[in-house]
């Protein structure tokens, strides 16, 4: 019985959402609100912002979500939100929602939805083939880092 036996979740679990990084540690999300839009339930908020010069290593693109929050009582876990992201931002994972007796504490924001830069986590159970197959495509923007921006506009 629980907590000793743990059930086993299907690798296409739909659980707790994560806002990726890219392999810099800066944050993908350019807050195009394509999530927010994609939601049936409208769980998603978000506020956009500028980057700021000195920011680059923060954040991926000049445009980015200030603040981000899902509404987890709202949320049907449903996926579309990761399917409509165009930069492989957001992810639904196979981490549980813990419970709480308070409402407030179930808007999540990026405090709890950015992953840590130490502590990463595996979303490749929810990409399929076909999608591992596309990112290889070499000359596709969403595959493109800004440093490499950068560098091709220098040449």
């Amino acid at each position: 019985m629980y907590p000793e036996q743990k059930r086993e979740f299907a690798p296409i679990y739909r659980g707790q959402h994560v806002l990726k990084l890219d392999e810099n540690g800066a944050e993908r999300c350019t807050s195009c609100g394509m999530c927010a839009v994609a939601c049936p339930a409208e769980a998603i908020i978000m506020e956009s912002a500028e980057r700021k010069k000195g920011e680059e290593g923060l954040y991926r693109e000049e445009k980015y979500a200030k603040t981000y929050e899902i509404n987890m009582l709202r949320c049907i876990f449903c996926g579309l939100c990761e399917e409509a992201c165009p930069k492989e931002a957001i992810f639904l994972t196979d981490r549980i929602v813990a419970s709480d007796f308070e409402r407030d504490g179930f808007i999540y924001g990026k405090d709890k939805l950015v992953e840590k830069i130490d502590k990463r986590i595996d979303v490749t159970k929810r990409q399929t083939p076909e999608v591992l197959a596309f990112k290889k495509i070499p000359g596709l923007k969403h595959n493109e880092l800004h440093t490499e921006k950068l560098n091709k506009g220098k040449h």
